[in-house]
């Protein structure tokens, strides 16, 4: 079996809770509020956070069954396993076995005591999830699926928000630390695995350094040796054949 659209499913992929929670009275439709839109509220380097999360699972959904569209009676939602969060970070779920039955409401939170410096940058979060349905054939139809386009970004001194990337995303981030000393840390976020070149420029736009990086899935790390680079402002880029973008750092020694 083959789902079509278990929109909960990937909803609950942003499932990070606690026991003591109220749902938020205001949504009533099937989905996770805050949306993937919306984003979570901010979070800060040295400060705890603690975000609420209200989960509507849909009681029904269509789904590919052998090809044919059916119609099923969603009976549970479990989320089996997170993977990928911020070392402070912690989720548990309200039901404390985080699974969802169909037609309920139902909550959670996402906490960090305090996040640290060591946590700056994109994470990316791989969830896994099983789907239990009643097609009226008799027997219940589970489905196991993986929710990979998920990422937390920690900043130093601004938010740390949850970020959602598709197949066509292409997605440059900031260097850590800035100004870097001895290395610097590079990401960003691709929507499929593909070809990437990485460069690096000085000012007057001759190439310091060049890399050719085969990609995965989400969240890509580029540690960088800039012992070799004299003090100054540095432009780096990454090129995968469709999109060139570009961003600046400093380097001290």
């Amino acid at each position: 079996m083959k789902k079509t659209l278990l929109t909960l499913s990937l909803a609950i992929a942003t499932i990070f809770a606690s026991a003591q929670c109220t749902p938020d009275s205001q949504f009533s439709a099937p989905g996770i509020y805050p949306d993937s839109v919306t984003g979570l509220s901010s979070a800060y380097v040295g400060q705890a956070y603690n975000e609420i999360i209200t989960i509507i699972t849909p009681l029904d959904t269509t789904v590919l069954y052998n090809g044919i569209p059916i119609a099923v009676t969603i009976q549970t939602i479990e989320l089996t396993s997170v993977a990928g969060l911020p070392a402070s970070f912690s989720y548990d779920c309200e039901a404390g076995n985080c699974t969802f039955a169909g037609g309920a409401t139902s909550c959670a939170i996402l906490s960090s005591p305090s996040p640290d410096v060591s946590e700056l940058g994109s994470h990316q979060i791989i969830m896994n999830t099983t789907t239990t349905a009643d097609a009226g054939i008799g027997i219940p139809i589970t489905q196991d699926d993986v929710i990979d386009y998920y990422y937390i970004e920690v900043l130093n001194g601004t938010t740390s928000t949850l970020n959602q990337f598709n197949d066509l995303t292409f997605e440059l981030k900031g260097v850590f630390p800035n100004p870097a000393v001895n290395n610097a840390k590079i990401q960003f976020i691709s929507g499929t695995p593909e070809a990437v070149t990485f460069k690096v420029y000085n000012l007057l736009g001759e190439e310091i350094e060049s890399q050719f990086i085969n990609s995965q899935r989400g969240v890509n790390t580029i540690i960088v040796n800039t012992t070799s680079y004299s003090e100054g402002i540095y432009l780096y880029s990454i090129n995968n054949g469709k999109e060139v973008l570009t961003k600046r750092m400093i380097i001290k020694n």
